[in-house]
């Protein structure tokens, strides 16, 4: 999708790529919401002499930069090195679109209207070349759906046919004839076709090639301003997935009191059985449009006022239209600094929503005459600056990759206000039930059981992209809360207090939840009560066990005696009750001198045939210097001694 380009610019028919690889993250300032990548793909731009002229394949995401001469020089570039190439051909005049087969072990290359050729490359040189003419019909285009099967869109059908490469030619799988083909777009993922068909060109036929076979989805018109009579074109539509749903886009130029407005109708493609009208942009501008989707966003850019408007559509209703307006205020992208390798180099000048910009998606900005292709970026930073409504933000931050340091500080600053206990109530709630599905899934992995079903509308249709777990919580919010509050240096425990709130609120949310909550958790909590000296209400969470039981926990009760007298108490029943902490209460026993307790818990627990502690309950006695408890022992363990005369030996 382009904003205007020039007739001598031309561009490779649509395809959807696979998307640039993940960059690693960046300091973003809060004053913008998009931006361009600063690892830009570098080519050699369209000439004014006409000698060169680029292509893009968006399913490969490759860059073909094509200089003519004596000979035909390709360069291809590609954010994946295996697809980068470099090789040269025999001229034979101006190529209108060139693709690689997904392997890329085939090229295909159109030159005119009536005919396609193919060729085979090993180590730049062109080792096969064989071509296919179409009479009476006019190829509009062409897409790979596999490595040897290509479909070729006329004005009159749509055909499937397998390339041969030995025998140089092509081989008819299927073919479908259609009325008056006006142009196409293609969504290469699961070989989805959306094609306008009709002289009003308002008409959409929607196929899936799938199996060998060209399957009819749905017929569907499009809304358009009747008062305009202008049909729908290319660049005014986009065939992408959102929220797990095809979706198809579509730019509708509307009059309203002799000006001109556009909004974005979008219809959603269920179960890849029928298309239904569900959501609709309010843009509330005139200019010149383009789209992109960048992490299920989907952004407007405004070519006339240089600013890019931000949609999400999540709400979305099952019987009506939802009607949507941008999620913050239009703004322009962040400036972008050419960053050359060489300072020998002049660096570019970059314009900005320039008349040379081409769109293609999900996320692909290319400026032809200069040569430059970047991918569009999300700032999180700007959004976490302009949405006020916390707990709208977090929802806005889950839905999105890469945001769980941005939450998590978003997080940190609501729980250092104690007003706000009630929000952070619900926004645990939000970051728990995305934590939740988190964790079926993965139960379901583990247990090798089927995952969610294959139909579209059965999958949860908006999917949470940034899982915050127990560990994450503990690491980036509360134990720093809890450093920053050991390193003030005032005696007053009002900041502590707060936080036992924060993490009661906290375990309370995984409760609701039936979520297990892990022993750290707990742990920081019985810190802070004892810090505050909040020991009744410890004791009650103890007691009603409203804390699960843990051998770390009990450890950690253990080491609180001094603050906490009646701990080590809680801690031995901590450990009886788990079941499997005899070996910890008997030491417990030992190091509290309490030998003959442990005698007796020893042989409930083990039997008195077992020798190994009664020795050490003895040896203990005898430490310990009491020549009551050492005789008492002795003559448990051994029942002869009481015939000896002699004193014990301590």
């Amino acid at each position: 999708m382009d904003f205007d380009i020039q007739d001598d610019i031309e561009t490779a028919e649509v395809a959807e790529p696979e998307g640039p690889p993940d960059e690693p993250p960046i300091e973003y300032d809060g004053d913008h919401y998009l931006r361009i990548s600063t690892n830009k793909i570098t080519f050699e731009g369209v000439s004014k002499s006409g000698l060169t002229s680029v292509c893009f394949d968006e399913s490969n995401t490759q860059v073909f930069s094509i200089l003519s001469g004596d000979v035909t020089e390709v360069t291809v570039q590609s954010p994946y090195p295996e697809k980068c190439h470099h090789f040269r051909m025999e001229e034979k005049g101006r190529v209108i679109a060139m693709k690689f087969s997904p392997d890329q072990g085939i090229l295909a290359l159109q030159r005119t209207n009536n005919s396609i050729e193919f060729l085979t490359i090993t180590n730049r040189i062109v080792t096969r070349d064989f071509s296919e003419n179409f009479k009476g019909c006019s190829l509009l285009g062409f897409v790979w759906t596999g490595k040897t099967e290509i479909v070729y869109i006329t004005n009159l059908s749509i055909k499937l046919c397998r390339v041969d490469v030995n025998s140089g030619c092509t081989n008819v799988i299927k073919s479908m004839n259609l009325n008056l083909v006006n142009w196409y777009n293609f969504y290469s993922p699961i070989c989805l076709l959306l094609v306008s068909v009709g002289q009003s060109g308002n008409s959409m036929q929607l196929l899936q090639v799938k199996h060998n076979q060209i399957l009819k989805i749905s017929k569907f018109d499009v809304d358009v301003d009747l008062k305009s009579r202008k049909s729908v074109s290319d660049r005014d539509v986009v065939l992408w997935v959102v929220y797990n749903q095809p979706r198809i886009l579509v730019m509708n130029y509307l009059t309203v009191n002799t000006v001109v407005q556009t909004e974005v109708v979008i219809y959603t493609i269920k179960k890849l059985s029928e298309v239904k009208k569900t959501h609709v942009l309010r843009i509330h501008q005139t200019g010149r449009f383009a789209l992109n989707i960048v992490d299920n966003l989907i952004i407007v850019h405004n070519q006339v006022s240089k600013t890019s408007m931000v949609f999400d559509i999540t709400d979305e209703s099952s019987v009506a239209v939802t009607y949507h307006t941008p999620v913050v205020e239009p703004k322009s992208l962040k400036a972008f600094e050419d960053q050359q390798s060489s300072s020998a180099v002049l660096p570019k000048v970059v314009e900005l929503y320039s008349k040379n910009w081409i769109m293609f998606q999900p996320n692909i900005v290319m400026d032809v005459k200069i040569g430059y292709l970047w991918a569009l970026e999300l700032n999180l930073a700007g959004f976490c600056e302009t949405i006020g409504n916390k707990k709208a933000l977090i929802r806005f931050l889950l839905l999105r990759s890469g945001s769980k340091l941005m939450i998590t500080k978003a997080v940190t600053s609501i729980a250092e206000q104690p007003s706000q206990l009630a929000l952070l109530g619900e926004i645990f709630d939000q970051i728990n039930r995305n934590y939740m599905s988190f964790l079926q899934q993965f139960i379901k992995r583990q247990q090798s059981l089927p995952l969610t079903v294959t139909q579209p509308d059965d999958d949860e249709v908006v999917e949470f992209q940034c899982v915050i777990d127990q560990s994450s919580m503990h690491t980036q919010v509360f134990s720093k809360l809890a450093e920053k509050l050991d390193m003030s240096k005032t005696d007053d425990t009002k900041g502590h207090k707060v936080l036992s709130w924060v993490l009661l609120e906290y375990i309370r949310s995984l409760a609701d939840l039936q979520i297990p909550t892990q022993p750290f958790i707990y742990e920081l909590l019985i810190k802070m009560m004892v810090i505050t000296e909040n020991f009744y209400q410890l004791h009650q969470l103890l007691q009603f066990y409203a804390v699960n039981d843990t051998k770390s926990l009990a450890i950690l009760l253990l080491s609180l005696e001094n603050r906490y007298p009646a701990s080590p108490q809680l801690a031995l029943d901590m450990l009886e009750r788990l079941g499997t902490g005899t070996d910890e209460i008997i030491e417990i026993l030992l190091a509290k001198k309490e030998v003959i307790s442990c005698l007796r818990y020893s042989e409930q627990k083990t039997g008195p045939h077992q020798t190994i502690v009664p020795m050490k309950c003895l040896d203990a006695a005898r430490q310990n210097g009491n020549k009551r408890v050492f005789h008492a022992v002795k003559m448990h363990v051994n029942p002869n001694a009481i015939s000896d005369n002699k004193e014990p030996d301590l």
